[in-house]
């Protein structure tokens, strides 16, 4: 005789990155040990791989995980988490006056995105760039190299196109080698154009305010990086 089958409740999310809706379910238990592996194994990439993996299962294999971003991912699992186990989560933040650790609530449900940059930057009067928002793996893959090569391989994976004039070369149709070539020929005003780009890329955050326990300063602070959406 065959168990009982259970249903899980459906939603609907936006994927900041496209704008686009998508319909998911709360993650399960099979989905949390997941979760519980990679937390334990304090690698980053393996916690990325593990959200990425549930993130596909949750959104029933309807969703091209390799084409989201790193704010989509932190996005949508703050999401999930909170319809997976509650919309309350604990962290550990340090007052910005004495440097005392707080135990702090917060409600996952307030995650937001902030806004990106302009990604047409002009070069020059009629060379320019059409920057796009780096996919997970190029963070990651940038983030193993050395501080310097990292920002020039991110900087790369953010090309989605170069022109001049009205003519338009593809940053798929060219080579790393080639792309590379081209960065390191900008001047420092030019460079500092599309530094500008990078540090604009957009990141989840969740607003959290609390009066220290130690010395009572009121905090106000915007908790982002993938660590604290883990928890």
């Amino acid at each position: 005789m065959a168990l009982p089958s259970l249903t899980s409740s459906k939603y609907e999310l936006t994927v900041p990155s496209t704008n686009t809706r998508v319909e998911y379910r709360p993650y399960l238990v099979k989905e949390e040990k997941i979760l519980m592996i990679a937390a334990e194994s304090e690698d980053e990439s393996q916690m990325i791989r593990g959200i990425k993996d549930i993130i596909k299962s949750c959104t029933f294999d309807k969703m091209n995980v390799d084409r989201l971003t790193m704010f989509d991912l932190e996005y949508i699992f703050t999401i999930l988490r909170s319809k997976s186990v509650g919309e309350s989560s604990n962290v550990s933040l340090v007052c910005v006056s004495c440097d005392e650790p707080n135990e702090v609530t917060i409600n996952l449900d307030t995650v937001t995105v902030t806004e990106g940059v302009d990604k047409n930057i002009k070069l020059t009067d009629t060379i320019g760039m059409v920057m796009k928002y780096p996919y997970i793996d190029d963070v990651i893959n940038a983030a193993s190299d050395t501080d310097v090569e990292a920002a020039f391989e991110l900087i790369v994976s953010c090309i989605d196109s170069i022109y001049e004039g009205d003519e338009m070369f593809g940053a798929e149709d060219q080579t790393r080698e080639e792309l590379m070539t081209f960065v390191e020929s900008l001047n420092t005003q030019q460079f500092e154009k599309i530094n500008k780009f990078v540090l604009g890329i957009p990141h989840a955050f969740i607003d959290a305010e609390f009066n220290c326990t130690k010395c009572k300063t009121h905090n106000e602070i915007n908790i982002r990086g993938l660590a604290n959406f883990f928890k």
